[in-house]
This record gives structure tokens, sequence and C-alpha cells, in this order.
């Protein structure tokens, strides 16, 4: 009887290859299937696939949205805390100079505020453009 050595090495490199195989197969067999399923018994051509991939996977326009919104959420949630700890400080500086009903950071405040109400009708309107771009594309596909 022979016996078959292999390093873990070599077995980890072959399960991770087995698995990015099997991902890969599932994957295009699940992209397939929707598509079948979107349309019915239908295949999509090129141009159609394409169009479908505009809200779809990574790189895609859909993607770049909801990155932005993502981003722009973490922007206002920065100028928030920005906003925060100005008041803070000028609560305890203005306490310190006896003059606790001074606003020396006020056109600063206010400035913030503008910029946080701002930060928010930006993320409001990314988001908006994303469920409209995703509707458009599924109603221009459903057209016969």
């Amino acid at each position: 009887m022979a016996k078959i050595t292999i390093e873990s090495r070599q077995l980890i490199k072959l399960l991770m290859g087995t698995a990015v195989f099997s991902f890969a197969l599932g994957t295009t067999f699940s992209v397939a299937q929707s598509q079948e399923t979107f349309l019915g018994s239908e295949k999509f051509d090129r141009a159609q696939t394409m169009l479908l991939n505009l809200s779809h996977g990574k790189g895609s326009a859909g993607y770049f949205l909801l990155e932005s919104e993502r981003m722009q959420k973490e922007i206002t949630h920065n100028l928030e805390r920005a906003l925060s700890q100005i008041v803070q400080v000028e609560k305890t500086y203005a306490k310190s100079k006896g003059k606790p009903d001074q606003k020396y950071l006020d056109a600063s405040q206010l400035q913030l505020v503008n910029a946080r109400q701002r930060s928010e009708e930006l993320t409001e309107y990314i988001s908006t453009t994303f469920r409209q771009m995703k509707r458009s594309v599924k109603e221009t596909l459903l057209k016969p």
C-alpha cells in the first residue's frame, strides 16, 4: 500500500482553490438563474446585462453611489462631532473668563450647522438617486 503525503500548505491551497472554484461556479449559476427568473425564461443579451449590472457588483454605478452615501453619512457624523466639541470648548472657555453667556465661536457653530444640514441633504439625494436608478433599470428591462 502506498502512502500519499501532502503538506498542510498544499492542502490549504487545494481547499482554497476548490472553494474559489465552487463559489465562482455557484455565482455564475445564480446570475444565470436570476436572469431567467427576472424576465421569465428569456436570456439577457450583452446590452441588457450591462444595464442590469449598473446597480450590482463592485465597480458599478450602484456600488459607487452606495459607497458615496456611506462616506457622506460618515462626514455628517464627523461634522456633528466637531460641532459638539466646539460647543463644549466654548462653554469651558466662557466659564473660565467669567462670562458664561458670551458666544465666542458663534460664527463657526453656524457654519458647522449649515454644513451638517447640507451633508444630510446630500446623503438623502444620493440615496434617492440610487433608488431611482434601480427603478429605471427595472422598468427599462421590463419594457417589451
